[in-house]
């Protein structure tokens, strides 16, 4: 939450209002699904699942530009997707804090300006993590440990989080797709391998 609190600083005029209006709706209603099924659900296997749609996802899109050559055209504003993708985003970041690819798989077809793309997704996480707080408190998550090791974390969350504001504005717009592309690769075959390492275990 302290690095929602400097990325939202960095981005504070930047972030698209309409898309955040058709995620959060989505977003409520799968934290509460999650919290509703956490003692049933094995965060493993949310993590095998999503990661297979963002390998499935990644990869048809990539091949969908001809192997990363040819541009994409922008997809229009989809409110249905917006509210089925916001609702796993909202799901996947309670059970298994891995909101990212369901949130990047309806955003990016849009093809929004670089610090637009990064400004709604760290409003948009933000504000989910605040409404995570309370389900977390019901559910035990908070402990003197934990806080504890955030605590002492808070300096390091700070300076990596302006480090990563920093790098992002130094990548130019035509190459920040192509590396979201790579990065929800990785992220994806990640989630894969520790949901398999759980099935097989």
């Amino acid at each position: 939450m302290v690095q929602d609190a400097v990325s939202v600083w960095a981005y504070r005029r930047c972030w698209d209002r309409t898309n955040l209006k058709i995620l959060l709706p989505g977003a409520v209603a799968g934290i509460a699904a999650a919290y509703l099924l956490a003692s049933r659900v094995p965060d493993a296997a949310v993590a095998l699942v999503l990661g297979v749609i963002s390998i499935v996802f990644g990869l048809r899109r990539f091949l969908a530009r001809g192997g990363g050559t040819q541009p994409v055209p922008a997809a229009a504003l989809n409110r249905p997707a917006g509210w089925f993708w916001g609702a796993l985003a909202g799901f996947t970041s309670m059970i298994a804090h891995a909101g990212g690819p369901p949130f990047q798989i309806y955003l990016i077809p849009q093809r929004l300006p670089r610090d637009l793309f990064v400004g709604t997704g760290v409003v948009f996480f933000a504000l989910v993590n605040l409404i995570k707080v309370l389900p977390y408190i019901a559910l035990g998550q908070f402990t003197r440990g934990n806080l504890a090791t955030s605590a002492v974390l808070f300096p390091l969350a700070v300076a990596s989080t302006w480090a990563g504001v920093w790098l992002v504005r130094r990548v130019s717009g035509e190459r920040f797709y192509d590396i979201v592309y790579v990065l929800l690769l990785l992220l994806g075959g990640k989630l894969v391998w520790d949901g398999a390492r759980w099935l097989l275990g």
